[in-house]
């Protein structure tokens, strides 16, 4: 992660509101220089960190601005792979060993600068040679590069321009996010972070703000950034999202907005997350098999609404809406015994989640069942039906709640 002194030099302030000036590359040479970062990098492998970080920062006379190859280099360092030369978990012990050999032999007279190598390499059974190799093997500079990262100069410039807008986030105090899909990306990133959060229904979509659990108490409530920024990269993969943030600039607290046209070449979204059954899967075809057919105004959506039950984000697999704003929730069991099917029920009425459908496979049911459970349970000997489920949403279906 890009630090302070990597984006101050592109910050822009206006009235109220904070901005970063990303790396625009209209003409395409921008990414022709960064490829040849990216090949030099991989020519390198199997180097020290230290060769690695010369050799990029020898490449400051093809660039106009120095401020933006550091922050550049420092993002294709974090993408790579450095491992301990071998022998570093010893570093300690060869620089002892060498420090009392070096007192032995004190003072120092002319020429007898190996004699402490040699003796230390005596003590710990190996050559002077090794002694020398070993004395530093630990220290950062000393790691080796084992895999460089197999992107291109856009792919490097989308991530620069991201890793950017995530070290604005270091000085943040508060950080309000929207996005219509990938939630449950956006969520475990949260959960990772330790943040705290509020959701509210946003049109379409919804809102989360994030905050530090003791940001209330702190003097500095900024101190949570880091934590912020990490939250980042799953929110970009997210088919549409908004961030807007209070950052502390220079004694005043300023708004950082950014979605996803200001962050130029935005980052992919990735591969659309697998299923999780293949019954989810069959729910999902045959719903998409009849979108040329009569279905009473409903259209699917997979993971597009997050709720807030019990203190935890419960997150269904499907959102039913209506062209007339109506929503049902599809949530599919795996394996499940009567007595946990129940007790999901209770959950749900007490959750007040009124238009949450259950769909369960029998062939799943661990035990003797006898009989489902009653209540918005829908179960199937093999594939889930669409018509079914339909018939389900019209009666169970509900406006939205502008708040979860």
């Amino acid at each position: 992660m890009l630090q302070s002194p990597h984006v101050q030099p592109f910050l822009r302030t206006r009235e109220e509101e904070i901005r970063v000036a990303f790396l625009s590359d209209p003409e395409g040479r921008v990414a022709m220089l960064l490829e040849r970062l990216c090949r030099l990098v991989r020519r390198l492998e199997g180097r020290s960190r230290a060769e690695v970080v010369e050799a990029l920062r020898r490449q400051e006379r093809r660039v106009r601005d120095v401020r933006r190859l550091a922050g550049i280099s420092k993002t294709l360092l974090d993408l790579c792979d450095f491992q301990p030369p071998p022998g570093a978990e010893r570093a300690g012990e060869a620089r002892e060993a060498l420090f009392r050999a070096r007192g032995v032999c004190w003072p120092p007279l002319p020429g007898d600068e190996r004699l402490p190598y040699e003796r230390a390499a005596a003590a710990l059974g190996t050559t002077a040679e090794e002694v020398e190799r070993l004395l530093y093997a630990d220290d950062l500079r000393a790691r080796i590069l084992v895999r460089a990262p197999a992107i291109d100069g856009r792919a490097l410039l989308e991530r620069y321009n991201l890793e950017l807008a995530r070290a604005v986030l270091l000085d943040a105090a508060r950080v309000t996010l929207e996005a219509r899909g990938g939630w449950r990306g956006i969520f475990r990133a949260v959960k990772l972070a330790r943040l705290m959060y509020r959701i509210e229904r946003a049109g379409r979509g919804y809102r989360v703000e994030l905050t530090g659990p003791a940001a209330p108490f702190l003097v500095r409530p900024q101190r949570y950034g880091v934590r912020f920024a990490r939250v980042v990269p799953a929110l970009t993969r997210a088919p549409r999202w908004s961030l807007e943030a209070a950052v502390l600039h220079r004694g005043r607290q300023l708004t950082f907005r950014m979605d996803a046209r200001t962050l130029p070449a935005a980052p992919p979204h990735g591969r659309r997350r697998s299923y999780d059954s293949r019954w989810e899967r069959a729910l999902a075809a045959d719903f998409a098999a009849r979108l040329r057919e009569e279905r009473r105004g409903w259209s699917l959506h997979r993971e597009a609404t997050p709720l807030a039950v019990g203190g935890e984000i419960f997150l269904p697999d499907f959102t039913l809406r209506h062209a007339d704003g109506r929503e049902a929730l599809v949530e599919i069991l795996g394996f499940w015994t009567p007595d946990y099917l129940e007790t999901k029920l209770r959950k749900i009425a007490a959750a007040g989640l009124e238009n949450l459908i259950l769909v369960v496979y029998r062939g799943l049911a661990v035990g003797a069942v006898e009989e489902v459970a009653s209540g918005p349970v829908l179960s199937f000997a093999n594939r889930p039906r669409i018509e079914e489920v339909l018939r389900e949403a019209e009666r169970v279906g509900r406006q939205p709640a502008l708040v979860a």
